[in-house]
């Protein structure tokens, strides 16, 4: 069993891969923000980081959240009492439906330090893939 932080702002999204993640035996933390992500992130161990590169910020999506937290997990202060590790495997997700910003910002999270990147809505066979390749690694 593995610890997971999920971010993802959209309430029946985070659910819904929540309990996809939980039917394999893992333990998830949902944060709906960077910043909740980042304060969850310094204050506990986490075994896989899953993010949403868009979330939406006062009513507008923007890309720079999930952006934000693999910045900070891989380059970031580390002052909590369980910090993560720099190393903590990534997973990046996009639901940007269309234009070329979809594709951009999973390259830039995959620059940025994400191990792998999805693009949204996921099959659950491909999600749990994707975790089981990481975890074993």
């Amino acid at each position: 069993m593995a610890r997971i932080l999920l971010m993802e702002d959209e309430v029946d999204q985070a659910v819904m891969l929540s309990l996809i993640i939980e039917k394999r035996g893992h333990q998830v933390d949902i944060a709906a923000s960077a910043d909740e992500a980042i304060a969850k992130a310094d204050a506990t161990a986490y075994d896989l980081v899953i993010t949403d590169l868009f979330v939406q910020q006062k009513g507008v999506q923007v890309g720079s959240g999930g952006l934000r937290l693999i910045g900070f997990l891989r380059n970031g202060t580390r002052t909590g009492p369980v910090a993560t590790e720099r190393s903590v495997p990534i997973i990046a997700m996009s639901g940007v439906l269309g234009g070329p910003s979809e594709g951009h910002f999973l390259k830039i999270a995959e620059t940025t330090g994400a191990n792998i990147r999805l693009e949204k809505p996921v099959p659950p066979q491909k999600l749990h893939a994707a975790i089981d390749d990481l975890l074993k690694g």
